[in-house]
């Protein structure tokens, strides 16, 4: 098993080691942008701050709490409060039934979740019932009275079996036929003489 000191990061601990490495990543940034917002105005501070939420650079409580900081500075710097977004979490915080915290992270905003699982439904349907028309157009295939590409030896072969059966009845009534005519020809002359 992983040592625990792999989940703590930036004085939180995270349930897993992958938060962990994120917060740590989210701390190097922080670390980045420190180096390159030192001695901004307070209008080229916000711009910075505006543009880190749209990039939405950060997913941890670390870099959440350095843009609640950044929040303060921006308001000590004479910022207007209203002028100042406030921090997205596109994370929803959920308990599980045992009362212990679950953290889900979001993909995106929950709406563009929405019409993604929504689409990939739609998609599931079309394809059901795609399928289902080109099963129903086999069996039409196989079943039809036309001869095609997946029944027409078994039909040329019915065909050909009735036109023997048509052809051997045929030939046997007219072997009857001859054999009356032969009857009726030996009758008259057996009757002539």
């Amino acid at each position: 098993m992983s040592d625990t000191k792999d989940f703590f990061a930036g004085g939180y601990r995270f349930h897993s080691i992958g938060d962990a490495e994120r917060a740590r990543l989210d701390q190097k940034r922080i670390d980045y942008l420190e180096e390159k917002i030192e001695g901004k105005n307070a209008q080229d501070m916000l711009a910075a701050y505006d543009r880190i939420l749209d990039e939405k650079v950060f997913a941890t409580p670390v870099g959440w709490e350095y843009l609640r900081e950044l929040q303060e500075r921006l308001k000590a710097m004479g910022i207007d409060e209203k002028d100042i977004r406030p921090i997205p979490l596109f994370v929803v915080f959920d308990h599980g039934i045992d009362g212990e915290a679950i953290f889900k992270r979001a993909a995106g905003q929950p709406a563009q979740d929405q019409k993604k699982r929504e689409g990939i439904k739609i998609s599931v349907c079309i394809n059901i019932l795609l399928v289902i028309l080109v099963a129903a157009m086999f069996w039409i295939t196989l079943n039809s009275e036309n001869p095609n590409i997946l029944n027409y030896k078994t039909q040329i072969e019915n065909k050909y079996a009735m036109w023997e059966q048509e052809l051997t009845r045929r030939e046997k009534e007219i072997r009857q036929k001859e054999a009356e005519l032969e009857n009726a020809t030996k009758w008259q002359e057996d009757f002539t003489e």
